[in-house]
């Protein structure tokens, strides 16, 4: 069920705020377990049983590593829930993977290969999974207590907002709201404005990009001139980011409207001005979960400048290969390491000398070649893209052929709200209230409020139309 289909917006999502307002307190929490399974069934029918054994198995697990963390047996049992986590993720994700290359080994021994039927890959499997994993080290590390109640366990690993893709969230950050809290008029206020403008990041912008950018990348690349494949390129790299952004936005604001605050997942992330920021801004929750449970324990940057370099290279290999199972997600995960430890090695400091402007647009040169390997249905594709945009492909499609003012509108308003000049309005509007004269305040403030509500009622009614035209395709991050 996509936050973005009519089904949710009108029929799902007032049920279940209608249900869970007019609910008592002590059933509030298991409302929104219910709903949250229904929503994840809609999608994935039976296989909602792989969450609630995902869900049981951890519970027991993180009250058996609670009871004896100080003992040896602690040790242990996370060990196991570590494995037993893992081994459902790599089953249900990387087992067509590993068989495939495996066959590919035996083949050229003469050995039978191994035949396995395509496995299904349930929606959202990476994001509990880490979220699970996180929660069980946190309690062996103590910096989070054992959830008692299952329902308010069960409540953490699927709350409907975050359970398909992300953020990825921590026990510990919403144990105090899932025990206790209330929405307020501000928090519901805030969180409908965030859905809003999340929905339109979708419906408006990154729907829009996207038919370009998959129009031009099933294309055989030798159909492609350098122009083509810039545009194409170009599409896609806004398009993934409105895209996933959006669905940030819009589980924010669904937070809040129960009264949960997720946390923040972008921070403007094309204003990088090198790849370390970039990953700073981009895909925040993942990013420090990469940091703080494989990073860390792998030493991070107290083992010298050579096990170092090891260990970035070691996390985004493993991020490329969360992001999917194939050699493009590897690729695309080694090239940001690699950049990443040429930035430490003192490309930082060179980059450093150099003009801002240039910082920013040599940064994103990096970004964008890196989403080629991750949209390419192949290192071959990637590779034939790749040689397109440095004109060896002399393809007879060029960008103006697929170029219109649809696009062209999209791509100045996107460009736009890329870097922060909204939170840049809202400053300047807040400094002028305080700079004129008190009476005046009130009037100001009620100006700003029926503007913003113009133009969130605007966008909510551009993105409806856009439903209605049948322009709904599944956010990216769902596959994940």
């Amino acid at each position: 069920m996509l936050f973005s289909s009519p089904i949710f917006l009108f029929l799902f999502l007032p049920l279940v705020l209608g249900v869970y307002f007019l609910a008592p307190r002590p059933w509030k929490n298991a409302i929104l377990l219910l709903a949250s399974l229904f929503f994840y069934a809609w999608g994935e029918k039976f296989y909602v049983l792989v969450m609630v054994g995902s869900i049981l198995g951890n519970y027991l697990l993180g009250l058996g590593i609670e009871a004896s963390k100080q003992r040896r047996a602690g040790r242990v049992l996370l060990a196991l829930a570590v494995v037993l986590n893992l081994a459902l993720l790599i089953s249900c994700k990387y087992a067509n993977f590993l068989a495939d290359n495996l066959n590919v080994v035996l083949t050229s021994f003469d050995v039978p290969s191994v035949r396995l039927k395509p496995v299904h890959l349930p929606i959202g499997i990476s994001f509990f999974t880490f979220e699970a994993l996180a929660y069980l080290i946190d309690i062996r590390r103590g910096q989070t207590t054992a959830a008692r109640n299952p329902i308010n366990f069960g409540l953490f690993m699927t709350f409907f907002p975050h359970l398909i893709a992300g953020p990825v969230v921590r026990y510990r950050d919403l144990a105090t709201a899932i025990e206790s809290r209330s929405a307020s008029r501000a928090q519901v206020a805030s969180g409908i404005r965030r859905f809003i403008l999340g929905l339109a990041k979708k419906m408006l912008l990154a729907n829009t990009f996207a038919q370009t950018a998959e129009a031009l990348f099933r294309l055989p690349p030798a159909e492609l001139a350098a122009s083509a494949a810039w545009l194409g390129l170009l599409c896609y790299t806004l398009q993934i980011y409105f895209d996933f952004s959006g669905y940030s936005d819009m589980a924010i604001g669904l937070g809040r409207l129960f009264g949960f605050e997720l946390n923040e997942n972008f921070a403007y992330p094309y204003t990088a001005r090198s790849v370390t920021e970039f990953w700073r801004r981009w895909h925040m929750s993942l990013s420090s979960w990469f940091r703080d449970y494989l990073y860390v324990p792998l030493g991070g940057n107290r083992h010298g400048a050579g096990r170092t370099y090891l260990n970035l290279m070691l996390v985004f290999m493993f991020c490329g290969l969360w992001h999917g199972a194939s050699w493009n997600f590897l690729a695309w995960g080694m090239f940001h390491g690699l950049f990443l430890v040429l930035e430490r090695l003192g490309g930082g400091k060179l980059l450093g000398i150099l003009p801002r402007s240039l910082q920013h647009g040599l940064t994103l040169v990096v970004m964008m070649v890196g989403w080629v390997f991750f949209e390419a249905k192949s290192l071959a594709h990637a590779g034939g893209f790749l040689s397109a945009m440095i004109g060896l492909q002399h393809g007879e499609y060029v960008w103006h052929d697929y170029w219109g003012q649809e696009l062209a509108l999209a791509m100045i308003v996107g460009l736009v709200a890329c870097c922060p000049v909204w939170p840049s309005i809202q400053d300047r509007w807040q400094r002028l209230q305080g700079q004129v004269k008190v009476r005046w305040r009130p009037a100001l403030a009620a100006l700003g409020e029926m503007v913003s509500l113009v133009g969130l009622s605007c966008l909510f009614l551009a993105s409806m139309l856009q439903l209605a035209a049948g322009t709904n395709n599944p956010f990216i991050y769902y596959r994940f």
